[in-house]
């Protein structure tokens, strides 16, 4: 039996995460997913937590993303009935991924903080609202490179475009611009346009209805010693992910929350949510992404 993209998801960390799961976590799960229960199988769900006896039966065109003890996990998309004795065996050299191990672990405390397994009730990518406003993705209070900012937001039916606008720390308009109605995302690069910390706010708007502009919400752009650090550590942690694999999108993710770009890890998030379209944990860790900023930033 060929196990398919097994890979490392838990660091250091990870302890504190397990000292609540006790045993293996279910960190997502697409399609028909089940665990053996006395007396039968159950349906998995993200967030269930199983013993190391418990078998894992995943159906055609399934998926499941598993975390174990001992800082390893694996994601399994081929069709069969395993044991975690056997998933474990099979041991690969993400198994030693420093960079995988330093942050992955922080991104499951953050699934289990999310209450991972609860249905968000929300679709995948760019959500269609009713409202005349949009509604932005990017989670306020998000550090960028100044080179690479980048804002996303919910579709608007009958939108015909969008407006995005950045205002100055004062709150005047210093920069506009419109974006087709397909597109619900926008990049810029504010280098030497901006002050590193200082507070800018962003805001888009339709076509349609140009003065029903979503709130300011505030950004800032990181000192060029804080990004060039950051990028080094991002560029290696790139160099050694797997791009067609979800659990890797999420180490990306976490690399981005822990350290406030917020904005980019709602990225990583939404593409890991994007590969196994549909797996409940990953849409939940995206979803609930602007809620644990605002939990974090209270407790600061």
């Amino acid at each position: 039996m060929r196990y398919s993209s097994f890979r490392l998801v838990v660091g250091s960390i990870l302890l504190s995460a397990f000292a609540y799961a006790q045993g293996i976590l279910v960190l997502a799960t697409r399609g028909d997913v089940q665990v053996e229960q006395a007396g039968g199988w159950t349906k998995a769900t993200a967030g269930m937590k199983l013993s190391e006896q418990q078998k894992i039966r995943v159906g055609q065109d399934a998926y499941v993303a598993l975390v174990f003890p001992g800082n390893k996990a694996r994601e399994i998309r081929q069709a069969g009935t395993y044991t975690p004795t056997q998933l474990l065996s099979q041991r690969t050299s993400s198994d030693d991924n420093a960079y995988a191990s330093k942050y992955t672990g922080y991104v499951l405390n953050q699934a289990v903080a999310s209450g991972a397994g609860r249905a968000s009730g929300k679709t995948l990518g760019a959500v269609t609202r009713s409202t005349m406003a949009p509604t932005p993705r990017t989670p306020v209070q998000s550090a960028f490179f100044a080179d690479r900012i980048v804002f996303n937001w919910d579709r608007v039916p009958g939108s015909e475009g969008y407006i995005v606008q950045i205002l100055d720390e004062s709150g005047q308009i210093f920069l506009t611009r419109e974006v087709p109605a397909e597109q619900t995302s926008v990049e810029f690069s504010l280098e030497n346009k901006v002050k590193p910390g200082t507070c800018y706010y962003w805001r888009v708007s339709t076509r349609r209805h140009p003065t029903l502009h979503s709130t300011n919400a505030c950004f800032r752009v990181l000192p060029s010693d804080q990004a060039a650090a950051l990028k080094r550590e991002e560029e290696a942690l790139r160099r050694s992910l797997n791009p067609s694999s979800a659990l890797d999108y999420v180490t990306l993710g976490a690399f981005y929350e822990q350290n406030g770009l917020y904005g980019y890890a709602w990225n990583a998030y939404n593409q890991a949510s994007s590969i196994e379209a549909g797996a409940d944990g990953y849409v939940a860790l995206r979803d609930e992404l602007s809620q644990r900023v605002v939990r974090s930033t209270v407790k600061e």
